[in-house]
């Protein structure tokens, strides 16, 4: 009889620690841009990552479009825990913490080989999202994409003075001021809510993703893009930190390499993603200019004051050490 309830309670606990380790998850992974354009690629990659190394034990609830939550309402509901993972773009997360405004400074990345230096210094990007993560939340990447293009209906923006009197979506508080500061007007307004706005007048341009143009059907109002430099776009790829801290360690591990696989995996997929954009709205009769080096000068010289006001927003010492990878081969 000892024997037999030794017998049963080893079975109990094998059955238990089998069940432990079958526990289903589910990841509630709402965005606010569409699946299509570059960054929801990636999301939906990771989706197939991640249920793919877990077996189908750990699956994904992808809400795109802002269906769920979209903007500051995305970013409350992450740190609330009403979402276990978000890749929103980083203007958002500035209302929590100033200092990641750093990255979305004027000529902050004019090329992607140093945003990729830059943010390779783990110790670096952590002291820029500090204040993020002690609000409940964890970054697990940063997923590159390209620039935000200046796209209006009248005429191309090649030198500061094209700016003059424009209305143009900002996006986010830096942004805002480099328009400001070329002599733009930054109006605040939803990506998904751009067509709306152009079509009743409301704002003269927009800037944004060049695939994005297609994929939100801008060329029925945009008529001219000017590919410039002057904001480089990526996502932090967040998860609650609540939510993430209960995950088992090798169920951290499982998502944390689909991330890292899904990030990587993107690259080549915005490359090709540009061309065929552009490719499409020239179809469509876009005029696209790119910028010389000069032009692009000329507006890095006029939106230089930019730096100088966030002093007080992000800190000097912060811009200094940023400055100091940034110039670093």
């Amino acid at each position: 009889m000892k024997t037999l309830r030794l017998l049963l309670g080893s079975l109990a606990l094998a059955g238990a620690a089998v069940g432990a380790q079958a526990q289903n998850i589910t990841i509630r992974f709402p965005v606010e841009y569409a699946a299509e354009i570059t960054q929801g690629q990636a999301n939906l990659d990771f989706a197939r990552r991640i249920e793919a190394s877990s077996q189908g034990r750990i699956k994904v609830r992808y809400s795109p479009n802002g269906a769920t939550f979209k903007g500051n309402e995305l970013v409350q509901a992450l740190t609330r825990g009403d979402a276990e993972m978000t890749t929103l773009v980083s203007a958002y997360w500035t209302s929590i913490s100033p200092q990641v405004q750093l990255f979305d400074l004027p000529y902050a990345f004019p090329d992607q080989a140093t945003f990729a230096r830059v943010t390779a210094d783990k110790a670096f990007v952590s002291k820029v999202y500090a204040a993020v993560e002690s609000k409940g939340v964890k970054v697990l990447g940063l997923l590159p994409n390209t620039y935000i293009v200046p796209g209006t209906r009248s005429k191309q923006l090649l030198e500061p003075r094209d700016f003059a009197g424009m209305k143009l979506r900002g996006l986010g508080k830096i942004n805002s001021a480099t328009l400001k500061a070329l002599g733009a007007n930054a109006v605040s307004i939803n990506v998904t809510e751009v067509p709306a706005a152009l079509q009743q007048g409301l704002v003269d341009g927009t800037q944004t993703l060049m695939d994005a143009y297609v994929q939100y059907k801008l060329s029925d109002y945009i008529k001219f893009i000017t590919d410039a430099r002057y904001q480089f776009i990526y996502y932090p790829w967040t998860v609650n930190a609540k939510w993430w801290n209960a995950l088992k360690p090798e169920d951290q591990r499982l998502v944390q390499a689909a991330v890292d696989e899904a990030i990587a995996a993107n690259a080549p997929v915005v490359t090709k993603a540009i061309a065929q954009a552009e490719t499409e709205l020239k179809s469509k009769g876009v005029s696209i200019v790119k910028l010389s080096a000069a032009q692009e000068a000329a507006l890095q010289k006029a939106t230089a004051e930019v730096w100088k006001q966030a002093e007080g927003d992000i800190g000097k010492a912060l811009i200094d050490e940023f400055r100091a990878l940034a110039a670093a081969k």
